[in-house]
């Protein structure tokens, strides 16, 4: 551009154009891509100068590390504003300006999971975490199949692994020590990152240990959040299980009950359900809290009954195949007792909520539990911010509310201006069907 008398305008407009075409850019950058802006500069044949622009998306991740061969598009076609040419007779020193352009632009592509492995950030030393659809990720969780809850939980690890494609090996136990061989066999096997429960952390220590020193990543969910740092957890998802005790607590206080409540423990040895009983038991002061185990019990119903004395004022059931267990053994018997369940089963405690046979239910979240699991699994397999470095060494604590049911709530959805019935017809039809089949409390007795 030396030959051109008027290099320092056209060095003007040239910086004009580029920062007017930048800031409409950063529409598109803000959304979590960049777009490159050149400008075009030619000599006519009667000296006047023309300038035009084009410009470009850029790929996000052709800025990742390990990524560089990606190619960003093309350039656009000459962008061509209305007033664009600078005239012979400019004066010197002086600026000119373009008339504006519209540059349309989208969103990209977001970058496949497949090439860049969860949550890689630029910049950050991640690609030592190779990840594809071959990558073993395992989930290894206590309980029984028959609970509901597992059931909505397995949903969610299911849909999980199409949404991410991705290897999810997902295994439940009935018995601690077998869960600790499922988690040493996904160490053995090769996985990246592990995910499993700590109902009893003792007996999974052990095989959580070699997880660690293998370079597995753990993450922990459901019982165990005060153990979870301790055993080498990069984070913990669960419902607040001190949450469901204290609330439970006062529920039961509003509802005016006295008297001693039951604690209905479904498992033989779970850190969670203790721990909700133990804040009931902190929180409640009209009566003592009465743990009753059932889980070993050849009769459940009957195991219930025989500790449902004249001093029981409440009692709560900590699932739903307990609930209904403890209902069938003192809806009729104890009319006067207040129940209670944590539940995530649908539509039947919903159902025993409109007919008077629970006094209120703690929702626990199952589905999110599973889904939030899978998150947290893929995250630790790909953090940045892994515990190796001796700087992140307390587990994320990623807590559940539970949410209090009642039976006006439920009530409420068969209001005549309702628009579920019209939203969710299949399930409103579930949970009417539900409550024609549910017997009113009054009439068992």
């Amino acid at each position: 551009m030396r030959h051109l008398p008027l290099s320092d305008k056209l060095i003007g407009i040239l910086i004009g154009l580029v920062v007017g075409a930048a800031a409409t850019a950063l529409v598109w950058a803000a959304s979590g891509g960049s777009a490159e802006v050149r400008a075009l500069v030619r000599v006519l044949d009667d000296g006047r100068v023309e300038v035009r622009l084009q410009h470009r998306a850029v790929e996000p991740s052709s800025n990742l590390s390990g990524l560089e061969n990606q190619q960003s598009p093309a350039w656009s076609e000459r962008l061509s504003p209305d007033a664009r040419f600078l005239p012979v007779d400019a004066k010197p020193n002086r600026w000119y300006a373009s008339s504006g352009v519209v540059i349309e632009v989208s969103d990209p592509e977001p970058p496949n999971v497949g090439e860049i492995g969860p949550f890689e950030i630029a910049g950050t030393p991640t690609v030592n975490r190779p990840f594809d659809d071959r990558t073993l990720l395992c989930v290894i969780t206590h309980g029984e199949p028959a609970d509901f809850f597992w059931y909505q939980v397995y949903s969610a690890f299911l849909d999980s692994e199409r949404w991410h494609g991705i290897d999810l090996r997902a295994e439940m136990y009935e018995a601690s020590s077998d869960q600790a061989a499922g988690i040493v066999r996904c160490v053995e096997d090769g996985a990246a990152a592990i995910a499993t429960t700590l109902a009893d952390p003792e007996v999974l220590k052990p095989a959580l240990d070699a997880a660690n020193e293998a370079n597995v990543r753990v993450i922990t969910f459901n019982s165990g959040a005060d153990r979870a740092t301790e055993l080498g957890a990069i984070a913990h998802v669960s419902l607040d299980e001190p949450s469901v005790g204290r609330i439970a607590a006062q529920q039961f206080i509003q509802r005016g009950v006295s008297g001693d409540i039951l604690c209905i423990i479904h498992e033989p040895s779970n850190t969670g359900l203790e721990q909700r009983c133990d804040v009931l038991e902190a929180s409640y002061d009209a009566g003592q809290v009465r743990r009753v185990r059932v889980s070993d019990a050849s009769d459940p119903v009957a195991a219930i009954t025989a500790q449902a004395t004249e001093n029981v004022g409440g009692a709560i059931a900590l699932n739903a195949n307990t609930a209904y267990q403890m209902a069938d053994a003192l809806n009729a018997e104890r009319p006067d007792i207040v129940l209670a369940a944590v539940s995530a089963d649908f539509p039947r405690p919903f159902a025993m909520l409109f007919k008077g046979r629970l006094s209120f239910v703690l929702w626990s979240h199952a589905l999110e539990q599973g889904y939030l699991t899978t998150t947290a699994l893929l995250y630790g397999h790909g953090t940045p911010f892994p515990r190796e470095t001796g700087l992140f060494t307390g587990a994320t604590q990623v807590s559940i509310q539970p949410t209090v049911i009642t039976p006006e709530a439920v009530q409420a959805l068969f209001a005549a201006d309702n628009p579920i019935r019209d939203t969710l017809p299949a399930w409103f039809e579930a949970l009417r069907e539900a409550i024609e089949s549910e017997p009113t409390r009054n009439d068992e007795n």
